[in-house]
């Protein structure tokens, strides 16, 4: 779908807030973040509404950035990690152990997740390494 200025879909405004696009599914279904529109199947997001939800959350409380993560930063779960870095479940495991990939982060008992400022740092070094080699 061809989106204008005035709207943003569900993953132009994921990636604008730094969250998944399941995140805003979870948002939408919870009543949290910006009022969604439905445009036949698909949600859709009002400029103005994104920037009163954001100016919303500034107004609200000082962003709280955990020391060494920056801002905008945020867990990827495993499939997210998967998608973005192009590799397998068992290639992805195997460069953790052997210290080539960042380690995930216990969530709770059966939950893991990835910074993804340190995700998108790895697949920053591997572009150089190939714009290197090249």
């Amino acid at each position: 779908m061809q989106t204008n200025h005035a709207t943003l879909t569900r993953a132009e405004l994921a990636s604008e807030l730094g969250v998944s696009v399941f995140t805003l599914n979870q948002w939408a279904v919870s009543g949290k973040g910006p009022r969604a529109i439905r445009v036949g199947r698909q949600s859709v997001y009002r400029r103005s509404d994104v920037d009163a939800y954001k100016a919303g959350l500034q107004a609200d409380k000082p962003v709280a950035v955990m020391s060494g993560q920056p801002h905008g930063a945020y867990m990827m779960r495993f499939p997210d990690v998967q998608a973005a870095v192009g590799l397998g479940k068992s290639t992805i495991y195997s460069m953790v152990k052997a210290g080539g990939f960042p380690a995930p982060v216990k969530l709770g008992p059966r939950a893991v997740g990835w910074p993804s400022h340190l995700v998108q740092q790895w697949l920053a070094d591997r572009i150089n390494r190939a714009e290197v080699a090249g």
